[in-house]
């Protein structure tokens, strides 16, 4: 089961600002028929307004990323 569920928040490891609502969990990639994570921004910045649509694979959306300091943290993590 997908950790990432659609309308739920999710806080970007590298920003406590970089606040993100899935839209949906259960996309699939058209080539690699893959599962993908369809979240949308909650924030804005310079390059990008609020709103914002983003795509990543499901796999890495829910993965585990080292810190420089060699913690190990989720990459998101539901609020």
């Amino acid at each position: 089961m997908s950790k990432a569920i659609a309308d739920h928040k999710y806080r970007h490891y590298k920003k406590e600002t970089m606040i993100y609502t899935v839209v949906t969990a259960e996309a699939l990639d058209c080539e690699m028929v893959k599962p993908l994570v369809v979240y949308r921004s909650e924030y804005e910045t310079p390059d990008h307004p609020k709103g914002t649509l983003w795509v990543r694979d499901r796999e890495d959306f829910e993965s585990k990323v080292t810190l420089a300091d060699g913690t190990v943290v989720d990459r998101f993590t539901e609020i």
